[in-house]
């Protein structure tokens, strides 16, 4: 049965009782008690059939709003425009970088509570998929915040992160980092379509930006910028700036969030995919940085000259032992001994020979020289 007609018979049935409570209060004789009671029940019965058709009326109004049984956010926020929040060269104002710290300042921060993000874990399942949004992640944090503090550089990965979750943007890593790159203005991170990517990045920069990377893909919530979504350095002034809410400056960075309910936690409802994009400007830096050169404070221990001098310094004894053909002169006399006739018959057979002692000697002679 339709809704509308169901309140229609509850209000009509309301009323019919109030009449006949009405009726019975002219009719009857009633003490006086009697009458209050029947004068409350017929004033709570006219409650309920005005509650009944409020009620059809508040169901009536999310029934037109509703499309295939699921209540969505719209892609943009009434009257903007997603292009309005890039940091395309005519969305900035044209002023001089203290004339834009100027003006930034006068936009007051908001006062009311920073509400923390939930904390958003990537398991390395899939590890091609995690080392995609790594490597996104990572980049972003390197040429957008380099030079920035740890908490800063963790600040800007808490902004993709955000995103990633919003119905607004591409619910992955990558997706949410290169948006809008393809053109020459109209990025969403300026350093994908500026040419900041032709920069070869420093060994220990990007190993710092891949550990606060690795923590945000891990858990680590920037509770200090709630739900920002927008953030831009203080020596440029958006257009845009002033219809978000200002939440906090860290470093040179001051972050926004969007205004109303699109930008409260329950408007961050998107989950990840799980399969992130394969992003071609990202080719040169996907390759394993671990694997490099070593640094160049390790290489004069490579280079080592000292063995080589001790190598080159034993052949100058080698001509020494060319002497050694002396030797065999000793051997002519005990051949010559033993070739000597033995002597007369008195001779005694167990005698010890007198000259055994010399021939031995001789076959240990030292190089001469020594």
């Amino acid at each position: 049965m339709p809704t509308g007609e169901i309140a229609i018979r509850l209000s009509n049935a309301a009323t019919r009782v109030s009449r006949a409570a009405h009726n019975a209060i002219k009719t009857l004789k009633y003490s006086d008690r009697a009458r209050q009671i029947l004068i409350i029940v017929s004033v709570i019965l006219v409650l309920v059939a005005a509650g009944t058709a409020l009620l059809v009326y508040q169901l009536k109004t999310v029934n037109r709003g509703q499309e295939a049984d699921e209540i969505s956010l719209p892609l943009t926020p009434p009257g903007m425009a997603a292009q309005t929040f890039t940091l395309a060269p005519d969305e900035v104002r044209a002023l001089e970088p203290d004339a834009a710290r100027t003006f930034n300042a006068g936009i007051p921060f908001s006062t009311l509570p920073i509400l923390a993000a939930r904390p958003f874990i990537m398991t390395p399942k899939k590890i091609d998929e995690y080392s995609r949004a790594l490597d996104c992640l990572t980049a972003a944090i390197y040429y957008e915040a380099a030079s920035e503090t740890t908490e800063g550089q963790a600040a800007v990965a808490q902004v993709v992160l955000n995103r990633m979750r919003h119905p607004a943007y591409p619910n992955t890593v990558c997706g949410v980092v290169f948006q809008g790159s393809e053109r020459v203005t109209g990025c969403q991170f300026s350093f994908t379509c500026d040419g900041a990517m032709a920069r070869v990045p420093s060994i220990e920069g990007w190993a710092r930006a891949k550990a606060v990377a690795g923590a945000a893909l891990n858990g680590s919530v920037a509770a200090n910028v709630g739900m920002a979504t927008h953030y831009h350095t203080d020596w440029v002034a958006p257009y845009w700036a002033e219809r978000l809410v200002k939440m906090k400056q860290i470093g040179t960075h001051i972050f926004y969030r969007w205004t109303g309910s699109w930008g409260l936690p329950f408007a961050f409802s998107r989950v990840h995919t799980g399969s992130e994009p394969i992003i071609a400007k990202m080719a040169a830096l996907s390759t394993p940085l671990d694997v490099l050169a070593p640094p160049i404070d390790l290489l004069p221990l490579i280079e080592a000259p000292e063995p080589i001098l001790i190598v080159e310094a034993p052949p100058t004894p080698a001509p020494e032992p060319e002497p050694q053909p002396a030797a065999p002169a000793p051997a002519p006399v005990v051949v010559a001994q033993r070739a000597s006739p033995p002597p007369a018959a008195m001779a005694n057979p167990l005698a010890t020979p007198t000259d055994a002692r010399p021939p031995r000697r001789s076959r240990i002679a030292v190089p001469s020289g020594w």
